[in-house]
């Protein structure tokens, strides 16, 4: 009894890890990848690390490339509704250069 329960342990704990290791769907995972970008680049303009025009351009680039990556239409949704209504863009000043 005592070898079942070590070999069930032993196997489970290496199955666990493994299928929890795509935890995320791809378009969790785009929505992730284009907000966490979108939140630097403004934190890098915020810093005055890079230009008006280059902070823009590239916060433009990351809406469009989410907007396209993103297949989830309620994700694509929340991506957007952030893009327009989140303060902490707003505070920094990046919801200017958003088109």
């Amino acid at each position: 009894m005592k070898f079942r329960i070590t070999l069930f342990a032993t196997i489970s704990g290496i199955l666990i890890p493994l299928n929890s290791a795509h935890a995320f769907s791809e378009a969790e995972y785009q929505y992730g990848f284009a907000w966490g970008s979108l939140n630097a680049i403004c934190a890098a303009y915020s810093l005055n690390a890079i230009s008006d025009k280059n902070a823009g351009m590239m916060m433009n680039l990351i809406i469009e490339m989410g907007n396209k990556d993103i297949k989830d239409s309620k994700l694509k949704n929340t991506f957007n509704n952030l893009v327009k209504t989140d303060n902490g863009l707003k505070k920094m000043g990046c919801s200017k250069l958003i088109k």
